[in-house]
């Protein structure tokens, strides 16, 4: 997230590009996405550790000033949504997008809607590969609800797959029809890229993986959030998770969320603030994603109700307002009596 608005950034100035260096110093999420940003900029990254470290100290002999930035906050960088992306994919790996898709059946007419949900599992594959971190698994959302939303986008003529990495379970019996279960039996990483590429937008359940779309100015639906963020990305509609108190059931306002710093998501700090998260319904979803078709499609028709429900929304999150993603409007019509 930090890279991205940065490349888009110094991409206006003509040789800008050519003479930075990228220190990156962590391991690439996907080799794809790394391939494509390898074309654009010189990355020294995990491939070559001992070349990357003397880049690092050589900086901080020279003491250069270099710019810390929170991910979080590099997501509210308004490049995101009036920057042209910085990276793309050739005409061949375009061509082996497509066989693939032809190979699994998609028609020519159909439209692509992918959906992903954050898992145990995948928090636990990092863990073992060295990570320090924890699995967070009281902000999983249930994969089953996204299981009925992706029935119900089906039946609409819409070809769904599922995404992600290090997967459990397969597609069950019920939904095998209706969903290809490509995080199960196709997966690679050029493929993750690609296909996200070319989905019509990602029902992104609480993961990262709405960066691969944001990368290409392409839209999600994020929903099953589980922090209080400031912005969305450009064209994003999103949907946060409720937060109830377990002493009496009441549901949290939205300042409240604010006040406690997104700790209401966090395992270690539940128990003390007495709440737990009220994931998303299929209903609020699939609302979600009918918003979105509409948006896509050119006929969605926002109301000045839903304008002000929008505005109030945003005023408690942040005094900057949002840069152009979205609360659902059916989802802040059904909980308007938390915006406060």
């Amino acid at each position: 997230m930090p890279l991205d608005p940065e490349l888009r950034r110094r991409s206006k100035t003509l040789g800008e590009l050519e003479k930075l260096i990228v220190l990156n110093l962590s391991a690439d999420a996907n080799s794809q996405i790394r391939i494509m940003y390898d074309r654009v900029v010189k990355i020294i990254g995990a491939e070559k550790p001992f070349l990357r470290r003397i880049f690092w100290w050589a900086s901080k002999l020279v003491r250069l000033q270099l710019p810390k930035l929170d991910i979080l906050e590099a997501q509210n960088d308004p490049l995101w949504h009036t920057g042209v992306p910085a990276i793309g994919f050739t005409q061949s790996e375009v061509g082996d997008g497509e066989h693939f898709l032809r190979t699994i059946g998609l028609s020519e007419e159909q439209k692509i809607i992918c959906f992903t949900t954050r898992t145990e599992n995948y928090y636990l594959k990092l863990i073992d590969s060295g990570n320090k971190l924890k699995p967070q698994t009281v902000r999983n959302p249930d994969e089953g609800i996204y299981f009925e939303v992706a029935r119900e986008l089906s039946l609409r003529g819409y070809f769904v797959i599922r995404m992600g990495k290090d997967l459990l379970t397969s597609v069950p019996t019920q939904y095998e029809k209706h969903v290809f279960d490509y995080a199960g039996a196709s997966r690679s990483e050029f493929l993750d890229a690609y296909i996200l590429s070319r989905a019509e937008f990602l029902v992104n359940g609480g993961t990262g993986m709405h960066i691969f779309r944001a990368i290409l100015n392409l839209p999600s639906v994020q929903s099953d959030l589980y922090r209080v963020l400031k912005n969305k990305f450009f064209g994003d509609v999103g949907l946060f998770q409720k937060v109830r108190f377990v002493s009496d059931g009441r549901l949290a306002t939205v300042s409240e969320m604010v006040k406690m710093d997104d700790a209401f998501s966090d395992e270690r700090h539940q128990e003390k603030l007495g709440v737990e998260l009220v994931k998303n319904t299929a209903e609020e979803i699939l609302a979600a994603c009918e918003e979105m078709i509409a948006r896509l499609n050119g006929t969605w028709e926002s109301t000045e109700e839903d304008e002000i429900l929008q505005t109030r929304y945003w005023d408690l999150i942040c005094k900057s307002g949002h840069n152009g993603g979205r609360i659902g409007a059916k989802f802040l019509r059904d909980n308007q009596d938390l915006l406060r």
